[in-house]
């Protein structure tokens, strides 16, 4: 033994005498045991490594390991070295070598998954990352750490789970909580998520991560004015910030504030202007104010920042589009095509450029190749008010056909459902109150008639509402041609759902004759003038619900849940008769309701409400329309501006 520490003491000081190779050369050719050469391997590594020869302290940690794995002091100080020398992967398998003497050691699963993350060995560092927390789960530093590693492979539900074990071992930790409420919305938990990030803002406020996350989560909620607060707040803080000036402008855009979401992306391209991203926002608020040549430089400035995105040449197109700038816009359309000449959307507006541009021309043209102009075109001329109708009565009976093939194409039933759901209503309607009624409907003597009545006109607003808001969304691609208009796809979408639902009544009362229950209108232009008045109320709230729902993206659901109240209100199910007249009067402001009895005063002869006002449901539903043609018209050039 004393010869082995004298051999240890002369290769120690060898090593730092400088005299290193002609030592470790000495060392191989002495006769030492494994486990001793080993240990001096390791003294070495841990000296030179000490004295900043990291590459021979690596050397000799590998020759310690070879020959000694097993021994748990020669495997820790290996994989000390290996780690410290930025030879992840050395180490982690040195930790792992250890881990197998000391299989709960929480620390040595946490090293080892350090390991492994750096050598980008993910799953494995995971594996040891979730069993050192597991081990050892009052760790705050070993959750988080397992939390981080299965965010970055995209796995947020376990990652949450270890995040709010994180959280309960520090409550007023504001990142971790700014992380937990990320995974949260991941997992669409938008409520949780909101509120962790608020109480993050609480707990550091300063904190402009805290405040950005917070802003972003209410944005993406619809909380507004929320969001303002805790943003403008953040900009005072933080003045110099383009970030939280860039969050701050999308904010106020949001709230309708223009001018100010315009101010405050002007102070961000103050700080950053060379961020293409603001460039093309500043471009898109311009583009909302009108301000049609500041928006096109806007765009162009963002192009020329980032080519790599289309974004902005496409939004630059639009804009020349409507600045009747058609040479430029054919340019950029070209450049567009070049760079995506598979992009259909791309195709579909050149071509509607190249169509505006013929209509436009009115003087020669060469065709390429040729040394001749043209012969003078003549000019084509202007159509006829009966000729423009007739073309826009051919699009919209397009659009119809269009409509009718791609309704409920995802149903296997297809417009089966059409004519199942009233029957599904009208047999539960009839069942129920069947019950409760003894056997008798409050007019006639059949339930299935009586709730026919009450069905039949409210799915006739209902469904053609309703359908009619999402219309622009729905045809955003047909927009770009030039005959189509928003006008066209509302209306024709609208129409598909009267005569569907007509279609259905006609099915339905044909049904009933068949079964033995018929019963045919006793007054049948009151039916028909009825059927026109409701379905022209539909319409004519569908048209102001498409525009709404263009700038408003949440009003469709916001639509279904009020025409569910509606259901109830409307004298269904019951009559209006058969309640306290100031339930009564308050239920008279419904026009449905007047539409409900209209129709059924059509098959009872006995049945004549004295509430009930024909002229009231004709006037709403004119004014409904007038309305919204109006709003469609005057806002049609908004209803699909670029984004």
């Amino acid at each position: 033994m004393s010869d082995i520490g004298q051999i240890r003491q002369s290769v120690i000081g060898a090593a730092f005498a400088g005299d290193l190779e002609a030592c470790l050369l000495n060392l191989g050719q002495r006769d030492i045991p494994d486990h001793e050469r080993a240990w001096i391997y390791c003294q070495l590594s841990e000296a030179l490594y000490h004295k900043g020869s990291r590459d021979v302290a690596v050397d000799c940690a590998r020759s310690a390991f070879d020959l000694q794995p097993e021994k748990e002091e020669i495997a820790n100080l290996c994989a000390w070295v290996f780690s410290n020398c930025g030879k992840h992967e050395e180490a982690a398998l040195a930790y792992e070598q250890l881990l197998a003497i000391r299989p709960d050691w929480a620390a040595g699963h946490r090293h080892a998954s350090g390991s492994f993350a750096a050598a980008g060995q993910l799953d494995r560092a995971i594996s040891h990352g979730r069993k050192a927390s597991d081990l050892d789960p009052h760790s705050f530093e070993f959750a988080f750490h397992a939390a981080c590693l299965l965010e970055t492979v995209g796995r947020p539900a376990q990652a949450a789970h270890y995040l709010m074990r994180a959280a309960a071992l520090d409550p007023a930790d504001a990142g971790v909580l700014r992380q937990l409420s990320a995974t949260l919305f991941a997992l669409d938990q938008s409520e949780q998520a909101v509120a962790l990030a608020l109480r993050a803002v609480a707990l550091a406020p300063s904190d402009r991560l805290n405040a950005l996350h917070a802003t972003e989560l209410l944005l993406r909620t619809n909380r507004y004015d929320e969001a303002a607060a805790i943003i403008l707040d953040a900009v005072d803080i933080h003045r110099e910030d383009p970030v939280a000036l860039r969050l701050l402008s999308a904010t106020q855009m949001l709230r309708g504030l223009t001018e100010d979401a315009l101010a405050a992306i002007d102070r961000a391209l103050d700080l950053s202007p060379e961020a293409a991203e603001y460039h093309l926002h500043r471009a898109n608020l311009l583009y909302r104010l009108g301000r049609l040549d500041e928006a096109a430089e806007g765009f162009s400035r963002s192009a020329a920042l980032d080519p790599s995105k289309p974004d902005a040449k496409r939004s630059q197109l639009t804009v020349y589009f409507d600045r009747g700038r058609f040479i430029e816009a054919l340019a950029i359309g070209g450049e567009l095509i070049q760079t995506s000449p598979d992009n259909e959307e791309y195709a579909r507006a050149v071509l509607q450029v190249l169509h505006r541009r013929f209509e436009m021309l009115d003087g020669d043209y060469v065709v390429l190749g040729e040394r001749q102009l043209r012969p003078r075109r003549e000019l084509r001329p202007r159509p006829t008010i009966f000729a423009a109708l007739q073309t826009q009565l051919r699009v919209i009976y397009a659009l119809m056909i269009r409509e009718t093939r791609t309704r409920l194409a995802d149903s296997k039933l297809g417009y089966g459902w059409a004519l199942l759901e009233p029957v599904l209503h009208i047999l539960m309607l009839s069942l129920v109150f069947a019950v409760m009624m003894r056997g008798r409907p409050p007019i006639g003597d059949k339930f299935f008639i009586f709730y026919y009545t009450g069905i039949i006109p409210y799915h006739l607003f209902v469904h053609t509402s309703s359908s009619m808001t999402n219309a622009v969304s729905s045809n955003a691609p047909l927009l770009q041609l030039p005959l189509v208009s928003t006008f066209d796809v509302i209306i024709a979408r609208g129409l598909v759902e009267v005569l569907t639902d007509l279609m259905v009544a006609i099915i339905l009362l044909a049904g009933f004759f068949a079964v033995g229950i018929g019963l045919l209108p006793h007054d049948l232009p009151a039916l028909s003038a009825s059927v026109v008045a409701v379905s022209l109320f539909g319409c004519g709230i569908g048209l102001i619900n498409a525009v709404i729902n263009a700038f408003f993206k949440s009003w469709d659901k916001i639509w279904a849940q009020l025409t569910r109240t509606l259901y109830f209100c409307s004298g269904i199910f019951y009559v209006p008769g058969m309640m306290p007249d100031w339930i009564r009067d308050i239920l008279a402001w419904n026009p449905i309701l007047h539409a409900v009895d209209w129709f059924r005063s059509s098959f009872f002869p006995e049945y004549e409400p004295h509430w009930l006002d024909r002229s009231y449901l004709a006037i709403v539903a004119a004014v409904s329309v007038a309305a919204g043609l109006c709003l469609e018209r005057g806002l049609r050039r908004h209803l699909y501006e670029p984004l």
